[in-house]
């Protein structure tokens, strides 16, 4: 979906929180659907992603123990980096901003645990990327992406604490 990104490439790189897990089956494992993979026009990722067993039959990204951590199946914990970051699911390109389901709809909300929110979340900068979202998710492309795959806005109900509201989408 090419959605901009909100936090700066080199506060990602530095960061350790993203794409590590504390279980295997964490609700935050970002989720692909058939339709995105498709979108993406990245037939080199659909053979990387089913070649290897990577998503498991609800979508989510597998992750990979090491050392007692789990991490997404395509993260290298060495350098912080995606394995298949150009062609990334929709739902690493949004975050910290999470689609959730909310009381039967489709909100989005940001995702308190990321550091640079932190810092940010009261600012202007901030304030403009909540708009620019509000016009991203306007998108008639958008929109009907997601209806049609409604699996990208997770449920998380023992995270709310951590997820502020933003606006609903559908």
């Amino acid at each position: 979906m090419n959605v901009e990104q909100f936090v700066p490439s080199a506060v990602c790189l530095s960061c350790d929180g993203c794409c590590r897990f504390k279980e295997e089956d964490s609700a935050w494992r970002p989720k692909i659907t058939q339709d995105e993979i498709k979108r993406k026009g990245k037939p080199d990722l659909l053979s990387e992603i089913y070649s290897k067993d990577k998503i498991d039959t609800t979508g989510h990204i597998k992750t990979v123990c090491r050392a007692g951590h789990h991490f997404c199946s395509f993260f290298t914990p060495e350098d912080n980096t995606c394995s298949v970051y150009g062609a990334r699911p929709f739902e690493c390109e949004l975050y910290p901003f999470v689609l959730t389901k909310r009381e039967g709809k489709t909100v989005v909300t940001v995702h308190h645990h990321c550091p640079f929110v932190q810092i940010k979340r009261k600012s202007t900068e901030f304030d403009n990327y909540v708009e620019y979202l509000k016009e991203f998710f306007k998108k008639k492309d958008v929109l009907e992406f997601i209806r049609m795959n409604p699996i990208l806005a997770g449920d998380y109900p023992d995270y709310t604490e951590e997820l502020e509201y933003l606006f609903t989408v559908l």
